[in-house]
C-alpha cells in the first residue's frame, strides 16, 4: 500500500515524518507527548478530532488545543461525550471525521485504557484493529497514547503487533526544538 508522508514545516533540526494512512501507538505514562503531536500538527492546518478523558474544556486549556474538535470520552451526559462502551458509535464519529477530511486529519485517542477497562481487553483490540483498517483506507493519521505498565507484557505486544510504535525519543526531541525555535524568534 503507498503511503504518503505528512511532514510539518521545516524544522530547525531534525524531523518529525508522520505516515498519512497510519496508527501510531504512543507508549508515554500520561499522554503529554501524543497532545503535543496533536497540537503541532492542528496548528499546521491539519484537520483535528481529539477524542479524550479529560472534559473538553479542560484539555483545550491544558494542552493548548485552540482549533479542533474535542470529544469527552465519559459516562456523563453532556454535549459532545462518547459513552465508553459504545465502540460502535466511537467507530463511526471517527470514521465520519476521516471521510469529511479526505484530504488528511489526525485523530487522538486518548484513554484506550479506560476503554479496556470499560469493555474488556479482546474487544478493544478488535476495535484497534478496524481502525487501523479505516485509517489505511484513508490518509489520516491515529494516535493512540498508552501506558505500557496499565497492561500485562502479552497485552501490550499484541497492541504493538497492530500498530506503528511512535519513536517517542525522536518526536519529543523535535518538538521540543521547534518550541524553542518559536521562543527565539527563529
Amino acid at each position: 500500500m503507498f503511503h504518503r508522508q505528512l511532514r510539518l514545516p521545516r524544522p530547525v533540526r531534525g524531523r518529525l515524518e508522520l505516515l498519512e494512512g497510519t496508527c501510531y501507538l504512543v507508549k508515554e505514562p500520561k499522554p503529554q507527548l501524543s497532545f503535543r503531536v496533536y497540537r503541532e500538527l492542528v496548528r499546521r492546518g491539519t484537520p483535528g478530532l481529539c477524542i479524550t478523558r479529560v472534559y473538553p474544556d479542560l484539555a483545550r486549556e491544558k494542552f493548548g488545543l485552540e482549533d479542533g474538535r474535542v470529544v469527552w470520552l465519559a459516562e456523563a451526559p453532556a454535549e459532545d461525550v462518547l459513552r465508553p462502551t459504545a465502540i460502535v458509535n466511537l467507530s463511526k464519529t471517527i470514521e465520519v471525521f476521516l471521510e469529511e477530511n479526505a484530504q488528511g486529519g489526525v485523530v487522538l485517542l486518548d484513554g484506550l485504557e479506560f476503554l479496556i477497562l470499560r469493555n474488556g481487553y479482546d474487544p478493544v483490540l478488535l476495535f484497534v484493529e478496524h481502525l487501523r483498517d479505516l485509517v489505511v483506507r484513508s490518509r489520516g493519521i491515529v494516535l493512540i497514547p498508552l501506558s505500557p505498565a496499565t497492561l500485562d507484557r502479552k497485552e501490550v505486544a499484541r497492541v504493538e503487533r497492530d500498530l506503528e510504535v511512535a519513536d517517542t525519543e525522536a518526536w519529543r526531541a523535535e518538538l521540543d526544538a521547534r518550541e524553542w525555535s518559536r521562543r527565539l524568534g527563529g
